[in-house]
């Protein structure tokens, strides 16, 4: 697999930056897979924790700030065009959209968290126009849990975690209607959460 020789590739703290930052948009990876590398890395001592966050937190802050921007840019041009429909998903998409427009900003938090949900929630963002620095700061606060976590279970469980991911990645297709199933029961329970 191509990612995978991708990210056992990454070259010191820019490599992951670029890795995080292409991740999910030129890459059909998720930054989850390279932080936990990253993790892997600081484990073997070839690594520092304190670069290493700081390299991955930029690295996926910008690519968020890129989808979002896409979404600014384009406006829903970019959520109804034919071709990012097929690429991204139409169901994919119009959830993200109904998470905009029902929670605002707040929808970035929830996306942080579900792998495959997080561009079009961004692009979503922008799409509604959604202030940069609102969308800016739950970001943020989203990455300062999420980056860290990736990166410890790498960290704690190496290589059988990769190996899993990109078995996982690879058996996507087979496996998506229960990925899926399990995204929007989770989006569903904080909604829930959120209305008590």
């Amino acid at each position: 697999m191509i990612a995978r020789e991708l990210l056992e590739g990454i070259g010191g703290y820019s490599g992951l930056f670029f890795f995080c930052a292409v991740s999910g948009i030129v890459f059909p990876v998720p930054e989850d897979v390279a932080l936990m590398y990253a993790g892997m890395r600081v484990q073997a001592g070839e690594a520092a924790w304190l670069p290493t966050g700081l390299a991955a937190l930029s690295g996926v802050f910008v690519r968020d700030a890129i989808a979002y921007g896409l979404g600014r840019l384009l406006g829903d041009w970019v959520l109804d065009h034919d071709l990012v429909r097929r690429f991204v998903g139409a169901d994919r998409l119009d959830r993200a959209r109904g998470l905009v427009d029902e929670r605002g900003a707040r929808a970035v938090l929830v996306g942080r968290f579900l792998v495959g949900f997080r561009a079009p929630v961004f692009m979503a963002c922008g799409a509604a126009r959604v202030p940069f620095m609102r969308f800016a700061g739950w970001d943020f606060l989203g990455l300062l849990v999420a980056v860290p976590a990736a990166a410890a279970l790498g960290y704690v469980f190496g290589t059988p975690l990769i190996d899993g991911s990109f078995w996982l990645l690879g058996h996507l297709r087979t496996t998506g209607l229960l990925v899926l199933a399990l995204a929007i029961a989770a989006v569903l329970g904080w909604m829930r959460w959120t209305k008590a």
